[in-house]
């Protein structure tokens, strides 16, 4: 019953089907630095906590295309919905996807309730951010996301392909900033992780 209940949890989150059986313990280590990043992210798991006092810090998983960036982030998400907190998974060309389809007549989701889901969550996954088409809809909804979130002090994980310039060039300076802000930066190294582990 309890992994049926997980399940749930887990399709509620929006965890795609394909990462369900990744975890933390199942992330092959390519490099020297993959295991300390294993480390850290274990480590944001036992400290994590929601609360106004001392509000887990968000993560900035950076790195090429294939480095594993995903694997680690619905990783740590599933660890902390087995903790019994809320979380939720979008990958960000995807969302402005749905946010668009609510403006036609094919859905029974509204805008404001994907916004404030997304605003709202415990955890956050924002993945390939900056993969997205920049317009000014895009970048209005996106600071909504992001300042909603920095307001709150609600931890975010995002994964960007993008250095620190070109997602400032890509989502804009005020964006960036609250991301600096909100996040601790973790570089993963090149080399693609997902040919490697096809050998």
């Amino acid at each position: 019953m309890r992994a049926r209940k997980l399940e749930r949890a887990f399709q509620k989150a929006r965890i795609p089907q394909r990462f369900m059986g990744k975890s933390l313990d199942n992330f092959k280590p390519i490099h020297a630095s993959h295991k300390a990043i294993i480390e850290f992210a274990k480590k944001f798991v036992q400290a994590f906590r929601v609360d106004t006092q001392q509000p887990t810090k968000g993560l900035l998983l950076r790195g090429t295309e294939g480095t594993g960036k995903t694997h680690i982030a619905i990783a740590i998400l599933k660890e902390i919905i087995q903790k019994g907190h809320e979380g939720l998974y979008w990958n960000v060309p995807e969302l402005f996807c749905e946010l668009r389809r609510t403006m036609g007549n094919s859905t029974d989701i509204d805008e404001g309730s994907i916004l404030d889901e997304a605003i709202e969550t415990q955890l956050l996954v924002l993945d390939d951010l900056g993969a997205e088409k920049a317009s000014e809809y895009v970048l209005d909804r996106l600071y909504l996301i992001i300042n909603g979130r920095y307001e709150n002090d609600l931890p975010t994980l995002i994964t960007t392909n993008l250095g620190l310039e070109q997602l400032r060039q890509q989502v804009g300076p005020r964006i960036v900033s609250r991301i600096s802000e909100m996040c601790m930066p973790i570089d993963f190294p090149s080399g693609d992780y997902r040919l490697k582990n096809l050998r």
